[in-house]
């Protein structure tokens, strides 16, 4: 005895394939995987003003075929924070340093000129190390 079956996939099949797994995706991006991942990468964030570690956030994009989740830093009042690729990847090489007002150590303003600075900057990754954890979801 043999078995047989015959399968037929309706034309537009695949947009509707695509439609059901974007309508599974995107919550679960959302309200789990997106959290998760900034929440890891807020732990290992090096922290020293908390600008960074406070641009760090989640979006979900669905304007394509399928939802994409977006993790990183995202522009704060102060616009974006530049320096996130630095700190992730690290940085060599000639930087413009603005003029800025900053405390001396009993506490008065001192201004520092612009200047420009040999950076020798380690990679800090915070960002790679979230998004690569095993995760249930």
């Amino acid at each position: 005895m043999s078995l047989t079956a015959r399968i037929e996939m309706e034309p537009g099949w695949e947009s509707g394939l695509d439609q059901a797994v974007a309508a599974g995706m995107t919550p679960v991006f959302d309200a789990r995987l997106g959290p998760a991942i900034v929440g890891d990468a807020q732990l290992l964030v090096p922290i020293d003003t908390a600008r960074l570690h406070n641009s760090l956030d989640h979006a979900v994009d669905d304007s394509g075929r399928l939802p994409v989740l977006v993790v990183g830093s995202f522009p704060d009042e102060e616009g974006d924070v530049e320096y996130a690729p630095a700190v992730e990847l690290g940085f060599h090489g000639i930087e413009q340093v603005q003029e800025h007002v900053r405390r001396s150590r009993t506490g008065r303003p001192v201004t520092v000129r612009a200047h420009t600075r040999n950076a020798n900057t380690p990679e800090q990754p915070y960002l790679r190390p979230a998004l690569f954890l095993e995760r249930d979801l």
